[in-house]
């Protein structure tokens, strides 16, 4: 077998996260330059070394410079200085990337949550939501109360058989005001309260009538 042949037959394959394909797509990148995060993903410690990089990726130098200045302008890569050992390295920073993915992750995942807020509201009261009460939802989830709290709100008003939103706001109110922030709070709270009734009884209680 051709010497040439077999030694490109033995390179290793490299790996491609779909997460990775994502980011190409969304951020319009050229060939070049997916072929060039391609690469710096694949290395154990990532460097601009353009020899290497030549040798693996089939692009010239002109096309590795090119790809690289503009995917440090895009924020995605980065040149930082380690000490490795007591020498000082230059290494490619990746933090770009994972927080692209991380961005996208953690969008994707409040989204899910926003909507199975809102099934869980279509459920309990029987009914799709009007885009009004869409939009009364989505205000409490802006000025930052949390789908937990706003979940056991709904909990809270569908036990005292009331499906109204009015309703639920004013219990969020109330517990704005007392300071809760989530399930743990409300149960901690309830338990608090029915505590204070019982001391409240056995204080107000008039035990020289009960004789």
């Amino acid at each position: 077998m051709n010497e040439i042949v077999y030694n490109t037959l033995k390179k290793k394959d490299y790996i491609v996260k779909n997460f990775l394909l994502k980011i190409i797509k969304d951020m319009d990148l050229s060939l070049n330059e997916a072929i060039l995060i391609i690469y710096f993903m694949n290395q154990e410690t990532p460097i601009l070394d353009i020899d290497g990089i030549k040798e693996e990726a089939y692009l010239s130098e002109e096309e590795i410079m090119e790809a690289y200045e503009k995917l440090v302008t895009l924020g995605i890569l980065e040149t930082k200085i380690v000490n490795q050992n007591g020498i000082r390295e230059e290494i490619i920073s990746l933090d770009g990337i994972i927080k692209s993915v991380s961005q996208d992750i953690t969008k994707e995942g409040k989204k899910k949550l926003t909507v199975d807020l809102f099934q869980k509201f279509e459920e309990e009261f029987g009914r799709p939501l009007s885009p009004m009460e869409y939009e009364i939802i989505n205000s409490w989830l802006d000025k930052g109360t949390s789908e937990e709290l706003i979940l056991e709100a709904l909990k809270e008003a569908i036990y005292n058989n009331v499906k109204s939103l009015r309703y639920i706001e004013k219990i969020l109110l109330n517990w704005k005001d007392k300071g809760y922030k989530n399930k743990s709070d409300v149960s901690n709270g309830l338990i608090q309260e029915s505590q204070d009734n019982v001391l409240t009884d056995l204080y107000d209680f008039n035990w020289l009538d009960n004789e």
